[in-house]
């Protein structure tokens, strides 16, 4: 029983007795109390940290969220200025095409118009506005095919052939009439204007169909070769080796089965795993040599591990003697420590330098008596 209990009955206690016992309850009164805020400071310290670290958790979780917004802001608003300047290009292009193609019509038109001019047979002098309206009538009609998402080529090619015969018209009369400048100069223009805006209708072509710049598609297909020639010359060596003989037959029976004309990457580490059982590059063996280097590489760095269950107690045996009772300080047998599974090494330190605790001496005395109570040896 405990000071703070109450006293049996029938027992007198004196008014010291009584104060003594009134002081101790409340000393553990106010020990418990102290104890109690201490408990409730460290309680509302831990839920503060948690808080802490939970508002910190999410302000870096909103942080990271506004960073990843303010990105998607960015990336679109460099997108809506590409797109807008895009658009601007086309634009300016467009309007460069339209203002060459009039000027090249003024400067073609007359010429050709004097080429037909005949006082005999003056109708003749419309001729040229039907060869020039047949080209930019068939550049319309490829503006409407590119829009309506059909076919283009005919009208740019029978656009190009009348702009080639009204350039073949300038030329002669031009040259004949007013020298070979005049003439060069008229079958340019004749050519230029259905040219240029031809262009600019290619242009709505490829960004139609979405193609590929020439430089990417042929840098494609040099490294569509190289990989061709890298696959070729993998699975030569694979079917070479005798080690991955029996890997690249099955990977060829997998192909066959999964129809692939060459086995790829994967069949041929499903193969791998099938014969093997493991990852591409390793086998059985390898694995074993593996661990085996790893464990002389491990005693070389750590040395020999010893063998727990001879040496658990080489500490005690070193400082007990033999019979199981501590040898007196100094005192030693022919010269020996008394210890038998050392091999004769002397200890650091010899039985008796340790002064052991009652606590410890009687923990000794218990397990020599059992010990000897063990080996059937009784006490006197």
């Amino acid at each position: 029983m405990t000071v703070t209990e109450i006293r049996p009955e029938g027992e007198t206690e004196t008014y010291a007795e009584g104060l003594a016992r009134a002081a101790v309850v409340e000393t553990e009164a106010e020990a418990a109390r102290i104890k109690n805020r201490a408990e409730s400071a460290r309680q509302e310290l831990a839920q503060r940290k948690a808080e802490a670290r939970a508002q910190r958790e999410i302000e870096a979780e909103l942080a990271a969220a506004e960073d990843e917004r303010e990105k998607r802001a960015q990336a679109r608003r460099e997108q809506a200025a590409d797109r807008a300047r895009a658009e601007k290009s086309a634009a300016t292009w467009k309007k460069a095409a339209l203002g060459i193609a009039l000027v090249c019509v003024v400067v073609s038109l007359p010429l050709q118009v004097m080429a037909f001019y005949s006082p005999k047979a003056p109708f003749l002098a419309v001729a040229p506005l039907v060869i020039e309206g047949i080209a930019w009538a068939l550049l319309a009609g490829a503006q409407a095919a590119i829009d309506d998402n059909r076919p283009a080529w005919l009208y740019r090619a029978l656009a190009g052939a009348g702009a080639c015969f009204a350039a073949s018209v300038n030329y002669l009369h031009g040259s004949d009439a007013y020298g070979m400048a005049t003439g060069l100069g008229g079958a340019f223009c004749s050519l230029a204007g259905p040219m240029i805006w031809d262009l600019h209708e290619h242009g709505r072509i490829a960004k139609r169909e979405g193609r590929v710049p020439r430089k990417v598609r042929r840098a494609e297909a040099r490294a569509a070769r190289e990989e061709q020639r890298r696959v070729k010359k993998v699975n030569e060596q694979r079917a070479k080796l005798p080690d991955l003989k029996a890997v690249w037959e099955r990977a060829q029976y997998l192909a066959a089965a999964l129809g692939e004309v060459v086995p790829s990457e994967k069949t041929y580490r499903r193969a791998w795993d099938e014969i093997h059982g493991t990852e591409v590059g390793s086998t059985a063996a390898t694995i074993a040599a593996r661990r085996t280097a790893r464990r002389a590489v491990r005693v070389a760095q750590n040395g020999p591990l010893e063998d727990l269950a001879t040496d658990a107690n080489q500490q005690v045996d070193s400082q007990m003697d033999p019979s199981g009772e501590s040898t007196p300080k100094g005192a030693r047998k022919g010269g020996e420590d008394g210890r038998k599974r050392n091999g004769g090494t002397p200890p650091r330190r010899v039985p008796g330098d340790v002064t052991y605790s009652p606590v410890a001496r009687r923990q000794m005395s218990v397990s020599a008596r059992a010990k000897k109570a063990a080996e059937g040896v009784t006490e006197s």
